[in-house]
């Protein structure tokens, strides 16, 4: 393992990327409360992913993967969270998490963009509950945006856990996504001076998305543990009707690697 992890690193933090819109694996839907009491494991993922705003395709980007996690408290990815409830298949906890629909001119080919505010990647965080049911894992968040906007998002998901070998897992998930009206609008609004001609002012509207994605994990070894995950979703028409969105579906593909200690 030691002459491949070098090469591992190298290949996932030097790759040709734009450091935009990353498709992270979604940790919300692991069953975090069932894993160990502490444990610990740090690597990276590499994504692609389509992003629905005009004159702007795929983006690729690299980004750190730390896990870990002591008692009720636990980083995933770029997740950070901390169970305050786990009894018996509830669990209660807080969380923040990254969001990525963020938007600037430089992201269009052709110049569409020109003349749109820049906006940023943010954390949301907010409650995330789980309820373990036999047939299935129910997790609902209920989100608030920390530093771009007033904004709120709530999201309700349905996963289910698969174990055919010891070394290999997967987990399908599908859900629905709410943002409201200040989110939508501050992200894929065109505020009077943003527009154009062919631009109009557009405020924008709650919107209800909907995915669809799986999640899958194969340890190499004991200690290197391959995460990949596709996802696919659906926009809504708060989100779809701005005119600086092009796109009413999205996909993305991710692909990490994690060394568990």
């Amino acid at each position: 393992m030691k002459s491949f992890t070098p090469l591992l690193f190298i290949t996932l933090f030097t790759s040709q990327s734009v450091f935009a819109a990353p498709a992270p694996i979604v940790s919300s839907t692991l069953e975090t409360a069932s894993r160990e009491d502490h444990s610990f494991g740090i690597g990276g993922i590499i994504s692609v992913a389509e992003r629905p705003f005009v004159g702007v395709n795929k983006q690729s980007t690299s980004l750190p993967y730390l896990s870990y996690k002591y008692k009720g408290f636990y980083i995933e990815g770029l997740d950070v969270g901390l169970n305050v409830l786990n009894q018996n298949r509830f669990t209660l906890g807080l969380l923040a998490t990254p969001r990525y629909y963020e938007v600037e001119a430089g992201f269009a080919k052709n110049g569409e963009l020109e003349g749109i505010d820049k906006t940023n990647p943010t954390y949301f965080a907010g409650i995330s509950t789980q309820y373990n049911m036999d047939i299935a894992t129910l997790t609902l968040q209920v989100l608030a945006d920390t530093d771009e906007s007033s904004g709120t998002e709530t999201v309700l998901s349905i996963s289910k856990s698969f174990k055919p070998a010891s070394s290999f897992s997967f987990s399908p998930s599908i859900g629905l996504t709410h943002q409201d009206a200040a989110l939508v609008d501050h992200f894929y609004g065109v505020q009077s001076h943003e527009a154009k001609v062919d631009r109009p002012v557009y405020q924008g509207k709650a919107s209800l998305n909907y995915h669809v994605s799986l999640n899958a994990s194969f340890y190499i070894t004991r200690y290197l543990e391959l995460l990949g995950q596709i996802k696919y979703e659906k926009l809504g028409e708060g989100i779809t009707d701005s005119p600086i969105v092009d796109k009413d579906t999205i996909g993305s593909a991710t692909l990490g690697a994690v060394i568990r200690f």
